[in-house]
């Protein structure tokens, strides 16, 4: 009696959501134009249904449209109902200015539109990338039944447009890989995940003091000794978790062919007690346990936060210089280097006399530390081998918060403070994660349920002096736009989906969408994110159910979650 009652409360709520799946046409992050299709009649798309290029060849398209093809292809396989008004048969592409690989800031635009009783789509848009963009608009509008695959796929039977485009250039979300190892495959599940919320950047946190896990052919020691490992069976050998030069160069690409860019990080001075494994001599204390050797304000275990890379040796220069330029060369289809420079534990560099004299003797003031990083960074920025990759330079809001000079250039991350008002105002770009932490530590609540990521708008903490005059054309120009960040203390690649979306979700809209749609979280949003969630499911991203919120919301479907 449990069994069939079970059964027929599920197969209620299956049909409840179904039905009111199908009678609605939303595409996650809301386009910036979109005809309304309430109470719109529908018609389905054929069983012989293809996608066409009819524009600027683009091998890069060609896959894409492959790929849409495969996932759309369960439902074409369906019976639809009879209908007088004839079936969608084709969707064309039309690349119309260039197919040149996706790059930084390029425009995303795209335009996809049909008329009432066309047998054919168009979908167009000036660069690969707004194709890109435009094909998973269309997928999201086709397919009522992303989990069960039970409906036929179906668009709106008016003459309908979407005009779209993104608000900000970068939307990003970092993945920690130096605290837990992920596998090659689950980064690029991740980046598939993306690509369905329309972001565009993945910051990769690659070193930290727990793990330095890239290989690298001048320093393998770095990986060799640095890098998560395990012992294989018999004891007889070692199992090192690294990424080898081809593993990256391979994500770069496969990143670049979804319209996403990757941002590799290497953070330092701090940060960076797992490089001290293997070459000691480059740190303040270099894992040392002789107090009469070591400094006491310093870690003296390895793989654990409060040592540095010794801002005073040329030794630590001329590695870092080296090392940066054959990592360049890992990431060569981006534009982006990320130097870390957060949570410089200036005690460890007060307690170290060498560090001190050094600083007497080169003019720097007596216990300015912010100097002496201001040094470390400069230092670093100049060197040979970093000028030669022409990349452009990330850093936290340390960095900038310090007082620490930086090239004009640079892009500042803001996340622990209300730093992007004073970064804007002294002319640097940067990139909003405050408020947008997925987790603190082991505490993987974060900053908030997804309707708090949902309304965290960049602006609001790009002028937070009451008394200032708002910002001009130009300054505004400088907010780039922001990142989630999935640190992992305590989460690895089987607990990741389930923390990072949909909270990212909400923050992929509030960074495409227009800034009036996201200002609120209304019930229509909260229908829309429990739909785009299921969608998520249906295409094997174990994220989680949207948060409970019965009293506030009608009709109750958003709680039935993916039955």
């Amino acid at each position: 009696m449990l069994t069939s009652t079970y059964n027929a409360v599920h197969i209620l709520a299956l049909f409840t959501l179904l039905f009111t799946s199908a009678t609605s046409f939303n595409v996650w992050p809301a386009p910036t134009e979109m005809t309304d299709t309430t109470g719109a009649p529908t018609r389905p798309l054929s069983q012989t249904f293809t996608i066409k290029s009819i524009g600027l060849s683009s091998p890069v398209l060609n896959v894409a449209i492959a790929r849409y093809l495969a996932l759309l292809q369960p439902n074409l396989r369906l019976k639809s109902s009879t209908t007088a008004i004839p079936s969608l048969t084709t969707l064309t592409v039309n690349i119309t200015t260039s197919t040149a690989h996706f790059t930084f800031n390029q425009d995303e635009s795209y335009t996809l539109q049909w008329e009432a009783a066309s047998a054919t789509a168009l979908l167009t848009t000036s660069q690969t990338v707004g194709a890109l963009r435009g094909l998973e608009s269309f997928a999201q509008l086709v397919e009522p039944d992303p989990v069960y695959k039970q409906l036929p796929l179906e668009i709106p039977a008016v003459d309908f447009v979407i005009t779209d485009s993104p608000r900000f250039p970068y939307r990003g979300l970092m993945m920690d890989l130096s605290r837990h190892f992920y596998s090659i495959q689950f980064i690029q599940h991740t980046i598939d995940t993306m690509v369905s919320n329309k972001l565009n950047v993945l910051h990769l946190h690659l070193t930290d003091d727990q793990s330095f896990p890239v290989e690298s052919s001048l320093y393998p020691e770095l990986a060799n000794k640095g890098a998560f490992s395990r012992k294989t069976m018999g004891g007889t050998g070692i199992v090192l978790y690294t990424y080898s030069k081809q593993d990256l160069l391979a994500l770069g690409t496969y990143a670049l062919n979804r319209g996403v860019l990757l941002v590799p990080e290497f953070d330092m001075p701090a940060h960076s007690s797992s490089w001290g494994a293997s070459h000691p001599e480059i740190m303040v204390n270099g894992g040392r346990t002789n107090v009469s050797m070591g400094n006491g304000q310093c870690s003296k275990r390895l793989f654990q936060h409060g040592d540095t890379l010794n801002p005073i040796k040329n030794e630590t220069y001329a590695l870092v210089d080296a090392l940066l330029s054959e990592m360049s060369s890992y990431f060569p289809l981006t534009s982006f280097l990320h130097l870390g420079g957060d949570e410089v534990p200036t005690a460890c560099w007060a307690g170290d006399k060498d560090i001190n004299t050094w600083m007497a003797n080169n003019n720097i003031k007596k216990g300015d530390y912010n100097a002496l990083e201001s040094y470390f960074v400069s230092k670093v920025h100049n060197g040979k081998g970093v000028k030669n990759t022409h990349k452009i330079l990330m850093y936290w809001e340390e960095i900038f918060n310090n007082n620490v000079k930086l090239d004009k250039s640079s892009i500042v991350q803001a996340w622990k403070s209300t730093a992007m008002s004073g970064i804007i105002h002294a002319g640097y770009r940067t990139t909003n994660s405050y408020k947008w932490y997925l987790n603190h530590g082991c505490n993987n609540y974060g900053d908030g349920n997804w309707d708090d990521f949902y309304i965290n708008d960049p602006f609001k903490w790009s002028n937070t002096n009451s008394s200032a005059p708002p910002l001009t054309p130009l300054q505004k120009k400088l907010v780039l736009g922001g990142e989630t960040t999935m640190w992992s203390e305590c989460v690895d690649q089987y607990s990741f989906d389930s923390i990072v979306w949909p909270r990212t979700s909400a923050a992929a809209e509030q960074l495409w969408s227009s800034e009036k749609l996201t200002k609120t979280v209304s019930n229509a949003t909260y229908r829309r994110m429990s739909e785009f969630r299921c969608r998520m499911v249906g295409r094997g991203v174990a994220a989680a159910p949207i948060n409970d919120a019965v009293g506030s919301i009608s009709p109750r479907d958003v709680n039935l979650g993916c039955m």
